[in-house]
């Protein structure tokens, strides 16, 4: 699959590069919030869905390799998309 680049976004078409730095960080840390919210469910519920001990520790271990996991995917596209947002800074001051 083909992904689009930065420039082509509507983001950086309709607010500029400074808006999409901002919309980048702002997005970010409502996702960050989002998992932290899913994970503080996540071991709230998680008693109720083991019956044994072996159970227990296998949820927990499940449910922190998914945040681990989650939490790894999201700071490589947050910083994935900031790079590019600074290559795109970089072309436009290196263009007169």
């Amino acid at each position: 699959m083909k992904t689009m680049h930065i420039a082509d976004s509507l983001v950086v078409r309709k607010y500029g590069v400074r808006g999409a730095k901002i919309f980048a960080r702002l997005w970010s840390a409502y996702i960050y919030a989002l998992l932290i919210g899913v994970n503080a469910a996540a071991w709230v519920l998680a008693p109720e869905l083991a019956t044994g001990w072996g159970d227990r520790i296998f949820m927990g271990c499940l449910f922190g390799g998914l945040t681990v996991l989650a939490a790894s995917l999201l700071s490589r596209m947050r910083l994935q998309f900031l790079a590019e947002i600074k290559e795109l800074e970089c072309r436009g001051k290196a263009e007169p």
